[in-house]
């Protein structure tokens, strides 16, 4: 007679799940699980737990069992839907679309990770025929949820193409009915008021890059011929921030040059009546992988920076004023749920070629926007393959079964439910997607930030309850 998963010895009911451990403080020690639950354990806990004495402590045993640390006939059907949920991604199909129209820019930033052309270099702009591809590719996508996101180069020196992509997949829509968002990543050099009345008028996300004060943005984000960009990038996001009932949203990327500045970026942003900042380190890619000793930074320089970012945003709430940082979000949801949240850059496997798709100006498909900077990374092209072809191909399902991070040392870690090893990063500064982890810059910056604010959820009262109140918003981050 076969023997049943839960015949157990009397003294024994339960069987371990998976777990990674961490000595988080001195006699304390966090445990953590592949579908992302976590407890922290005294050390008898632990030593209970390891050597299997869990049913010894009748409080343990029911907490470990409803957090899925163990396995019990009672929780085993409800710990598989938590799998389901927290893997959602593995099955919903790509639906975030970012189209770049345009390799031609204003702009000649020092970090740039696309491949930025003069101008006038009008042979990098994506066609109508190109764009109606593209179109038709994306709708083939059987997701519910579609946002098609314009970006470039700088997207608004192809605004009929712009357009014309928001006027062809609303047609399709009616066909398809599915839930669909547009949205625009514009240095908005080149706004205009009709262009941005007819960007309001059609729902679409805004969103811009503002890297602080004059001194910091303009270092880093100059004009192709020259000169910083600074007050033409600030009158327009104070004419969209006076548009009623719109939102406008700006990110920083941080180069060696900001470091100093973490209070004078955070106060920009609230000089300009914005109430969230979501700080972005530079990969090794583009532009920034030929700047890299003028504008990089180590691991730690960079966590340093952010450490004192999140506290000074912190204090900001603590005194009254709501204003929060947006990757602490990200990173403080993903631990706090039990759901998939929808992040690319924050899961394994992360959402290369399963919910982010990227598409080149000239029909080239990638496995997620910042892939674009490397070939290696091309799946298809929307003039040659369709949707299932591609999808189905050996090279999209390394690219996921690479970013599942299975086959390497993360697989080991305490954080590895919650995190995952950028390929692209570790491609630029390794030569490879396999990294090399010790040696690894993401790695290190998302193992130590997650680190950093469960340790904040856990043995900070205050902190913990405004983490809770930033998780709370339902805004984009």
């Amino acid at each position: 007679m076969p023997v049943s998963y839960f015949d157990y010895p009397e003294t024994q009911n339960y069987t371990e799940n998976d777990y990674r451990w961490k000595e988080i403080e001195k006699g304390k020690f966090l445990v953590t699980t592949y579908h992302g639950a976590w407890a922290l354990l005294s050390r008898d806990e632990f030593d209970q737990l390891r050597y299997g004495k869990v049913n010894e402590n009748p409080d343990l045993c029911k907490k470990l069992e409803e957090l899925g640390v163990i396995i019990t006939e009672k929780n085993a059907r409800p710990l598989l839907s938590n799998y389901s949920d927290r893997f959602a991604h593995l099955f919903n199909n790509s639906s975030l679309h970012i189209v770049t129209i345009t390799l031609r820019c204003t702009n000649r930033c020092l970090y740039c990770y696309a491949s930025p052309q003069p101008p006038n270099a009008k042979e990098y702009d994506m066609t109508k025929s190109t764009a109606k591809k593209v179109v038709d590719f994306v709708f083939q996508s059987p997701a519910q949820n579609i946002a098609i996101e314009f970006q470039g180069g700088e997207p608004l020196f192809n605004y009929p193409v712009i357009r014309y992509i928001t006027e062809y997949s609303k047609k399709l829509n009616r066909k398809h009915k599915k839930k669909l968002c547009l949205s625009v990543v514009t240095n908005l050099a080149l706004m205009r008021p009709d262009i941005l009345r007819y960007l309001v008028g059609n729902a679409f996300n805004l969103c811009t890059s503002l890297d602080g004060p004059q001194e910091v943005h303009d270092k880093n984000r100059k004009f192709f011929g020259g000169g910083g960009t600074y007050k033409k990038v600030t009158y327009w996001i104070n004419e969209i921030k006076n548009i009623q009932e719109y939102s406008l949203h700006a990110l920083p990327v941080i180069t060696k040059f900001s470091l100093p500045y973490y209070k004078e970026i955070i106060d920009e942003y609230l000089k300009w009546g914005l109430d969230r900042i979501r700080l972005k380190n530079i990969l090794r890619a583009g532009l920034a992988r030929k700047n890299w000793d003028k504008i990089g930074y180590t691991p730690q320089q960079y966590i340093d920076f952010w450490k004192k970012a999140l506290d000074y945003c912190l204090e900001l709430n603590k005194n009254g004023t709501y204003f929060l940082e947006g990757t602490t979000v990200l990173i403080a949801r993903k631990l706090l749920s039990k759901d998939y949240q929808a992040y690319t850059c924050l899961g394994n496997p992360c959402g290369a070629c399963l919910t982010q798709t990227s598409y080149n100006y000239d029909g080239s498909i990638y496995s997620c926007d910042e892939a674009k900077s490397f070939e290696a990374f091309k799946i298809g092209d929307v003039r040659n393959d369709s949707y299932k072809g591609i999808y189905a191909s050996p090279r999209a399902l390394n690219i996921v079964s690479l970013s599942s991070c299975l086959n390497l040392l993360c697989d080991s870690c305490v954080w590895f439910p919650y995190c995952n090893s950028c390929m692209v990063s570790t491609y630029g500064s390794q030569g490879t997607p396999i990294p090399k982890l010790p040696l690894d810059d993401e790695c290190r910056i998302r193992s130590a930030q997650i680190e950093h604010i469960i340790k904040k959820l856990l043995f900070s009262e205050e902190d913990r309850k405004v983490l809770l109140h930033w998780c709370s918003t339902r805004k984009g981050v």
